[in-house]
């Protein structure tokens, strides 16, 4: 494996290492949020419990963010170890994937274009 790889491989297992930190302290916030018992009585206490679920739910839409991100990022180390030669190629078009994305995010898996473009489709 040539320098650039192993600088990419580098980059990306310390993006892996970082997410795995960002997860452990949403799970420890997500666990200290305290739901407690509900009391139909205690107005104070729903807006407390209401906005305990929100927060629960904005964990998880991070924590489903993480995950895709993982995946990605796990694709992107596999493609360096079995075929290095189609890092950095975009999956759409095979067209090189620009060095500056590659850079900010070593697991991208499209150019700026056919993410663009993908991102349009939505």
């Amino acid at each position: 494996m040539d320098n650039y790889c192993e600088d990419m491989k580098k980059k990306l297992i310390q993006k892996k290492e970082e997410l795995g930190k960002v997860v452990e302290s949403l799970l420890l916030e997500a666990t200290d949020i305290n739901v407690g018992e509900l009391s139909m009585l205690d107005t104070n206490h729903l807006v407390d419990t209401a906005m305990d679920m929100l927060d629960r739910e904005q964990i998880t839409g991070k924590l489903e963010s993480i995950k895709a991100m993982i995946a990605d990022i796990d694709h992107a180390l596999a493609k360096l170890e079995k075929k290095s030669d189609k890092f950095g190629l975009c999956e759409r078009c095979g067209n090189v994937i620009e060095n500056e994305r590659l850079q900010a995010m070593p697991w991208s898996r499209y150019c700026i274009t056919c993410k663009t473009n993908m991102d349009k489709r939505r």
